[in-house]
């Protein structure tokens, strides 16, 4: 029975990667869950995890999360029960969902587990998990273009004092969902629907089945499908960071590591950068148009 928002329990979720693909080999290393019942947060679940892995020098520059703070952390499988728990029976909500799911659903697996199954159908009944994304209810409001969450929270006047680490940015999406469902039908806010929810993001988006592949961080998504130049804080070999305009063209595997090749500004020529090293991108014509 697809019930009223705020008789519906939502688990809010964002995760912190090594990385951007899990199918090369990137891992969780931080995973922030907080499950909203009535419209309030009843629970929340932070945990550093021990990705077996190295972390990239973008990300520890992106969440403050080292090397040295996952040594000795739980791997994912000794955390798995504790997020299965807080997301079993819920409604997923997430900003660009798709990247996180993707994670989860990958670390549920190398933990010998499916998580659909071990998830259960939520909100849906028979249906299956229902899954909302406030990137596809942000296009839907205000088109394509500035729908990253830290732009969307500003927009809101519900900034997070810490961005970019898992239970900060869960707890900013819920914020920012209670926003953005103002504008739904039924009346709005929490009294209107899941499906006034799932009609307001554009229709399913699937849980089950066959996954999405290749999903990657919001802006670089959204800068490559709008062929928009972007504002990108780099880290070279040296570890010194560099800020640049650059337009990016594709995302490519090479050696066993993702690369963006991309139009540079500085160079004025197609330069190749290491998603690893990417420590921020922020769309240049928005930020311009924000000033004027």
């Amino acid at each position: 029975m697809l019930g009223k928002l705020r008789e519906t329990a939502l688990a809010f979720v964002d995760v912190e990667t090594t990385g951007a693909s899990p199918e090369n080999g990137d891992r969780v290393i931080e995973v922030g869950v907080a499950r909203v019942e009535g419209g309030e947060v009843v629970g929340r679940l932070q945990r550093l995890v021990d990705p077996g892995r190295g972390i990239s020098v973008g990300i520890t520059a992106l969440t403050g999360i080292t090397p040295e703070m996952c040594a000795g952390q739980p791997v994912f499988g000794e955390i798995m029960g504790e997020v299965e728990e807080m997301m079993r029976g819920a409604v997923i909500v997430g900003h660009n969902v798709p990247f996180d799911l993707g994670f989860l659903r990958n670390e549920f697996r190398k933990s010998g587990a499916d998580m659909v199954e071990r998830l259960g159908g939520a909100g849906g009944g028979s249906g299956g998990t229902v899954v909302l994304d406030t990137v596809r209810l942000a296009r839907r409001q205000f088109g394509s273009g500035g729908n990253g969450l830290q732009k969307l929270a500003a927009r809101f006047g519900c900034v997070e004092e810490t961005a970019h680490r898992a239970m900060a940015d869960a707890l900013t999406t819920y914020r920012v969902f209670g926003r953005l469902i103002g504008a739904l039908g039924g009346g709005g806010g929490w009294d209107a629907t899941v499906v006034d929810a799932i009609q307001g993001q554009g229709g399913v988006i699937k849980l089950e089945g066959k996954e999405k592949k290749g999903a990657l961080p919001y802006e670089l998504e959204e800068a490559l499908e709008r062929g928009v130049p972007v504002e990108m804080e780099y880290v070279d070999v040296r570890e010194a960071r560099s800020v640049r305009v650059v337009t990016p063209i594709e995302v490519r595997k090479f050696r066993g590591e993702m690369i963006l090749l991309a139009w540079c500004e500085m160079r004025k020529e197609r330069r190749t950068f290491k998603l690893g090293r990417i420590v921020r991108l922020s769309r240049v014509d928005l930020d311009r148009q924000d000033q004027g």
